[in-house]
This record gives C-alpha cells, structure tokens and sequence, in this order.
C-alpha cells in the first residue's frame, strides 16, 4: 500500500461523511494499533529472559496511573476492533448488508458498555 492509496481513502472519508467510512477506518486503525500493541508486548515480556529484577522494573513501569490508561485504550482499541469485525462478519454471511447500519449502531451499543465496565474495572 502506498501513501497515495492512503491519502485518497483519507479525502474520501472527509468527502463521504458517514458511519460505514467511519466504521471502515476505524476497524484499520485499531488493527495496526493492535498489531504494534503484540510486538511491544512481546518485547516487553522478553525481559524475564534477563532475569527477575529486570522484568520486575519492566513491568512496574505499566504499574502506575498512566498504565492503567493505555490498558483502558487498549481495551477500547481491541473492543472497538472485535466488535466491528463481528458486524462485518455477520452482515457477509448471512447477507445482512441492508441493515449495516443497525448492526453498526448495536456495536456501537456494545462497545459503550464494555467502555462504561472498563473504566470500572481498570482505570479507577
């Protein structure tokens, strides 16, 4: 993918204002999100093969405030992903692309909750 390609989906998210291009970039956003989120994580759980202290004060640097807010977004990032991926999935199998848009808006339902019960659970 060249940057021309991403620059002419980006004009047409700003010329076609509307949730399925919203839901469409979204969706790519979050999963090259996640995919970074794997490598740092797995470079992060490297360091036990340095040794305890070493993956102790790794690990105690994610054990702090702002931590627990990029394991909020991460949580937003992967449910917001998910969710849309079922959506998808669910409108091509069983030809349901002509209520995309309820199905959106379920997501969207689901993913505020799971949002709501994460601030619960990991931020506060």
């Amino acid at each position: 993918m060249n940057i021309q390609k991403v620059k002419e989906g980006f004009k047409d998210l700003v010329k076609n204002r509307n949730p399925g291009m919203l839901s469409f970039w979204i969706h790519r956003v979050t999963g090259v999100a996640v995919a970074i989120f794997l490598f740092l994580h797995i470079f992060t759980l490297s360091s036990v093969f340095r040794g305890k202290d070493t993956y102790d004060y790794t690990i105690s640097k994610f054990d702090t405030k702002f931590g627990y807010i990029l394991q909020y977004v991460l949580l937003l990032a992967v449910a917001i992903h998910l969710l849309n991926g079922i959506r998808i999935t669910v409108a091509d199998f069983w030809a349901l692309t002509r209520i995309q848009k309820k199905l959106l808006w379920i997501s969207l339902f689901a993913f505020s909750i799971i949002a709501v019960i994460g601030i619960f659970t990991v931020v506060l």
